[in-house]
């Protein structure tokens, strides 16, 4: 290749690449940023509406797409959270931590954390970060190896102050007489994966 069609070449790869972090800024950052910025618009010779208006429908999409991804990865925490305050967490989460893999079923780990730094949540809900790594730990395990054996194979144990186990077996914190934290361990038997609490003391 000649030095000037190298050049070329380059300069081609680095607009491109400027172009998808432009494209990716107008979904994942704020609207009104999005608003500020017509460098992509001007740079593709769009008008200016139909390039926001293009943008609103990946957005409104990939809203849609953000909580239906984590509600089937976190169907209790989306239970206790109540719909539309998971659905906002959701889109918020997806802008923050935008997924970094092809198979959006794998996103999703950093939930646990994400709601950790929520200081209202935790001052309320405590509870929902221990209930997000159980769910975590039992949606990981689906796409964990198979085992030799039909035995049930032990993957995680997640331990709490609060009853999760009771959580995620379809209760509420008000239904639930003894509140004490419960060890939940999560195991796969066969194609599915479950949990059960188990004494605080006990070992793997």
């Amino acid at each position: 290749m000649k030095p000037q069609a190298r050049m070329d070449a380059q300069t081609q790869t680095q607009t491109l690449l400027a172009q998808q972090q432009m494209l990716l800024g107008g979904l994942f950052n704020s609207w009104a940023a999005v608003q500020a910025n017509t460098a992509l618009a001007s740079q593709q010779s769009w008008p200016t509406g139909q390039y926001q208006r293009g943008l609103q429908a990946y957005r409104s999409n990939a809203a849609i797409l953000a909580q239906q991804v984590l509600a089937a990865a976190f169907p209790t925490v989306r239970r206790l959270m109540g719909d539309e305050q998971f659905d906002g967490l959701a889109v918020h989460f997806w802008r923050t931590e935008p997924p970094t893999k092809g198979d959006l079923a794998q996103w999703g780990e950093g939930l646990e954390a994400f709601l950790r730094a929520i200081p209202e949540l935790m001052q309320h809900e405590a509870y929902l970060p221990d209930v997000a790594a159980l769910e975590w730990a039992l949606h990981a395990g689906l796409t964990a190896a198979d085992a030799d054996s039909a035995d049930p194979v032990p993957l995680a144990l997640i331990e709490s102050e609060f009853p999760i186990v009771d959580l995620h077996s379809g209760k509420s914190l008000e239904d639930i007489s003894d509140k004490q934290g419960q060890s939940a361990l999560v195991y796969r038997q066969g194609f599915k994966t479950a949990c059960i609490s188990i004494p605080k003391d006990a070992q793997l």
